[in-house]
């Protein structure tokens, strides 16, 4: 206590700010402490974690204590202005309640495909189980009162939201974008993070951490995580803001305009049993292996030359610029370029299917094919490589016939072709990024239709099926497209206009084109892509005119040069010509677990609520996404079309209240889906390396045009 008669003594009020300081003291002790407990922890559990924060100083952001008493964090370049508006913990607890009251969610939608092939399964069933499930809205409530398969939480803050969070909510794989480093090096003094780790380490449980991001690399990771947890966790996923920065906004709006990616690219049984055959029959015909060497530079530009509508005002541009270039033709567009007496160097297939041999024979003759060389993806059919004299198949990835090629008839050096889908021009530019151009030029690369609903060059032999439509006494044919966006059309920013109209796979394919740009950009610098068609603006890529487009390269050797590429892309496989790669030893080592691993996949045959559900499916799903490592050809044969069953099935049952409506969505989903398991190992037990024989109907509309060609 003061002593009045010490004049040495402090006063009361000198006394109560000595007290405030020690207090002031403890407080920052406390908060050391903390910071130094959850680094250790990291330092174990997520090392970049560590190595980013454990030295940091923040440049924006800090922690400070109000008169108030609670900890905020304010913003010292804006006079300690504070981000929360009151105490960050009364705050927080209040928007947590509020979310659980009324969630944000984003639902993937799902709808029919055409069926191209009688014989294939999977298609025909998930049209059945899409047919059988379409009233499931009628009696739907959605909530928070479910498991939540994935919940995506932009801004971190000082992080109590999290603990709230946990506490009410059952997330099972949690997304953090947090833009500002600062907030999240915050949170590692103000929140314990332990409980929250240790939440998220157990089985089936995930935590994502983009802290510091930009908001496109936030979301291309993003658009991988369906492979890791399955579709079914994605169907369905929770959106949580806790703050709105400008950044934020950005991810936010990109997150929503991106997210029905996550269910493009998931594959389905048919296609990687094609793709399994093919890839087993073309290893045994010695087909060379694409070998990546990006090392390289005065390479000529490289012409990208897709068959969009842009490609009709490009013809002379391409023309001109042939002799100092080397030209990529992609798909269809190969016949558009014969018909202009123009013969790329290069032709590039991704498709599996073998309706493209019938297209390639229609649009071009075999004289026309003589000098150009077929790059392509292992999945190829046979019979479209026989068609050129020269081809060379790269490995895809993530793809059934990688561990075909990797193990028994290649050379590990050979690295996958990356990002090469969904369209053919994202296969091209790969394969020219990958051989070392550093200059592209994107022409007839739309990847968006015209307001007049063009989509094609009208070169194309697609223009020939539809004018024979339009002409058609049959009122079924006239006016038919064959390419209807409208279902899912929507719009994207133009490369010259505002907004031209797309859909999710032309999307995607744009996407994968700026990952693709931005990727080699910074691994190998110097790439520089132009833009001049009057589709979808590409980012990466400049948008010009094409009379402001001055290529100044002059090729001395062209032939030469050409066959420079080739001699060193162009790989023999390692194994003896002589040898080929027997059924027995295929199905010893790699279709052996495919068939032991089937009772494990079956579903309940009585469940009543949506969390046994969740399990069930889980349970699948992680035992398939476990063979990554140990049998990749059994996770690829069942992962795709056990992704589609199950977020059909989860996307009807997931929020009906009715015990009685769950069950009978369930056993309807449940019904088909076992469907598919009995008639795909049926397939596979008789028929494992049937090679692809869809017949494609519009090929007959066009044998007649060409008739009718003859004729007149």
């Amino acid at each position: 206590m003061p002593n009045p008669a010490d004049p040495n003594s402090p006063s009361m009020p000198d006394m109560a700010e000595i007290l405030r300081k020690a207090e002031m003291q403890q407080m920052q002790l406390k908060l050391e402490t903390q910071f130094r407990r959850n680094m250790e922890m990291f330092k174990t559990l997520s090392p970049e974690i560590y190595d980013e924060f454990n030295n940091y100083e923040p440049t924006e952001l800090r922690l400070m204590y109000t008169p108030e008493g609670y900890l905020n964090l304010v913003n010292y370049n804006l006079n300690n202005k504070p981000v929360y508006s009151k105490d960050p913990k009364e705050f927080s607890r209040e928007q947590v309640d509020a979310f659980v009251s009324g969630p944000s969610i984003t639902s993937i939608s799902i709808r029919k495909s055409d069926v191209y092939n009688e014989s294939h399964i999977h298609v025909k069933l998930m049209n059945r189980l899409l047919d059988e499930t379409k009233d499931y809205p009628k009696t739907a409530t959605p909530s928070s009162k479910v498991p939540i398969g994935m919940m995506v939480l932009s801004g971190c803050g000082l992080g109590y939201q999290i603990e709230y969070m946990l506490e009410k909510l059952d997330i099972y794989h949690l997304v953090l974008f947090d833009p500002h480093k600062d907030s999240f090096y915050a949170s590692l003094h103000a929140l314990d993070w332990m409980p929250i780790m240790q939440h998220f380490c157990r089985r089936g449980h995930m935590l994502r951490l983009f802290v510091g991001v930009r908001p496109q690399d936030a979301m291309a990771n993003l658009r991988l995580m369906t492979d890791k947890i399955g579709l079914h966790n994605i169907v369905h996923t929770y959106l949580y803001r806790h703050f709105s920065s400008k950044k934020e906004e950005e991810f936010v709006s990109l997150y929503k305009k991106e997210f029905h990616l996550n269910a493009t690219g998931t594959g389905f049984f048919d296609d990687e049993q094609v793709g399994f055959a093919h890839t087993f029959h073309n290893l045994n015909n010695n087909v060379k292996l694409f070998k990546h060497d990006s090392s390289y530079i005065n390479h000529p530009p490289a012409l990208i030359v897709g068959n969009g509508p842009s490609l009709d005002e490009h013809i002379e541009f391409i023309r001109k610029h042939h002799p100092n270039t080397v030209i990529f033709s992609c798909g269809t567009a190969l016949a558009s370029l014969a018909r202009k007496d123009i013969k790329p160097d290069f032709q590039v297939e991704m498709e599996r299917n073998i309706n493209i041999v019938d297209w390639i024979k229609l649009g071009t003759t075999e004289e026309f094919r003589e000098d150009i060389a077929l790059l392509c993806l292992n999945t190829a059919a046979p019979e479209a490589i026989k068609l050129f004299k020269q081809s060379c198949m790269a490995r895809k990835p993530n793809d059934i016939g990688e561990p075909l090629i990797m193990d028994v008839g290649g050379d590990r050096s050979i690295l996958a072709l990356q990002l090469c889908n969904p369209t053919v021009t994202n296969a091209a530019a790969a394969f020219a990024l990958s051989m070392g151009f550093k200059e592209l030029y994107f022409v007839g690369v739309d990847l968006g239709t015209a307001p007049d609903g063009r989509h094609h060059s009208s070169l194309s032999l697609y223009s020939d099926v539809e004018s024979k439509a339009t002409g058609s006494k049959d009122e079924n044919e006239a006016d038919h497209s064959l390419f209807n966006y409208s279902a899912a059309k929507y719009k994207t920013k133009g490369n010259f206009v505002d907004e031209v109209y797309t859909n999710p796979y032309l999307d995607s394919s744009r996407v994968n084109l700026q990952l693709l740009i931005r990727y080699f950009s910074s691994s190998v610098g110097g790439v520089t892509c132009y833009n001049s068609n009057n589709g979808a603006l590409i980012e990466g890529a400049e948008t010009i005119k094409q009379e402001d487009i001055n290529i100044t390269h002059k090729m001395e050797n062209r032939a030469e040069f050409i066959q420079t590429l080739k001699d060193r892309h162009f790989t023999e496989t390692l194994r003896n010509n002589e040898d080929k790669i027997t059924e027995k030893q295929i199905h010893k080592k790699y279709l052996k677990q495919f068939f032991n691993m089937r009772k494990t996949l079956t579903l309940p045959k009585n469940l009543d609520n949506i969390n046994d559900l969740y399990q069930a499916m889980s349970e699948i799903y992680i035992t398939i996404a476990k063979l990554e490592k140990d049998d990749k050809v059994a996770k690829l044969f069942l992962r795709g079309s056990i992704n589609g069953y199950f977020a059909l099935i989860c996307r009807a049952c997931y929020f009906q209240t009715d015990k009685a409506i769950f069950k009978m969505f369930y056993n309807k989903g449940r019904k088909i889906y076992m469907e598919f398991l009995s008639q795909a190992y049926d397939f596979m037990a008789k028929e494992p390396y049937k090679l692809d024989d869809t017949y494609d109907f519009i090929l007959d509309k066009l044998k007649d045009k060409n008739k009718e060609n003859e004729k007149t």
